[in-house]
C-alpha cells in the first residue's frame, strides 16, 4: 500500500535511452556484486559498463524492458521485467552487446561467468513473467513505491497471458526476499557454486515465484 504524501501522484511510464543517466547507476546498485561477477569486472568499472549496456536497444539489461516510477513527476525507481518468450530472445542477445562495449581480453572470463551463472539460475518458461530486478531511490524507499511496482509487474504479466511471476534474489538480500514473500512469493529452488560464492559473497540464489491464478487477477 502506498503511504501519502505517494499515492496520489505516482505515475509509471517506460524508460528511455535518456533515463541511462540516473536509471543505470540506480538498478545497478540493487545488485552490484552480481552484475561485477557478469562483466568480471570492479564494482565501478562494471557500473559503467552497465551503463553502456542500458543504452542499447533490443536486449536483456535494455531500457526497452523497463519501467519508470515517479513521483510529483521526479524519478523514483525502475524495473526491469518481461515475459519468458521475450526473456530468452533479449538474453540471447547480451553476447552481442558485450562484444560491442568490452575489450576482447574480458570476454572469456565473462562467457565463464554467465555460464556458471547459468548453472545456478533455472529456466524461464514461455508462460512465465519475469522479474530482473527493481530499485527505488534511497528517499523515496520504505513507502510502498516497490510493492507497486511489483503489482505493475504482475498486471503486465496477465497482459501477457503468463501463469507465473517469477524472480531471482540472492541468498544475502534478505530484506528483498522478507518483501516478496510478504506479496505472495515463495522459493521453488535455491542454487550456488564454488565460484559464485567466492566471487560475489552473496551466497547463492534464490528463485522466487508466485503464481497468478484467477482468484488473483
Amino acid at each position: 500500500m502506498l503511504l501519502q504524501p505517494f499515492a496520489q501522484n505516482i505515475t509509471l511510464r517506460p524508460a528511455i535511452a535518456e533515463d541511462v543517466a540516473w536509471a543505470a547507476p540506480l538498478f545497478f546498485s540493487a545488485g552490484p556484486a552480481v552484475f561485477s561477477y557478469i562483466f568480471a569486472s570492479p564494482f565501478e568499472e562494471s557500473k559503467a559498463i552497465f551503463g553502456q549496456a542500458f543504452a542499447y536497444p533490443q536486449h536483456a539489461f535494455s531500457y526497452e524492458h523497463a519501467q519508470v516510477i515517479e513521483v510529483l513527476n521526479q524519478p523514483a525507481g525502475v524495473m526491469i521485467s518481461y515475459p519468458g518468450f521475450l526473456k530468452r530472445q533479449a538474453d540471447e542477445k547480451v553476447h552481442q552487446v558485450m562484444a560491442r562495449i568490452l575489450p576482447l581480453r574480458k570476454l572469456p572470463k565473462i562467457l565463464v561467468n554467465l555460464a556458471d551463472l547459468t548453472r545456478i539460475k533455472q529456466d524461464i518458461s514461455v508462460q512465465d513473467y519475469y522479474i530482473l530486478g527493481l530499485s527505488v531511490v534511497p528517499e523515496c524507499r520504505d513507502q510502498g513505491l516497490g510493492t507497486y511496482l511489483l503489482a505493475q509487474a504482475e498486471v503486465q504479466a496477465r497482459a501477457h497471458h503468463c501463469q507465473t511471476i517469477a524472480l531471482d534474489v540472492t541468498y544475502t538480500n534478505t530484506s528483498a526476499r522478507a518483501l516478496f514473500e510478504r506479496l505472495g512469493y515463495r522459493v521453488t529452488c535455491s542454487k550456488s557454486t564454488q565460484r559464485f560464492e567466492q566471487l560475489t559473497r552473496s551466497g547463492g540464489v534464490h528463485r522466487m515465484v508466485k503464481r497468478l491464478d484467477s482468484q488473483s487477477a
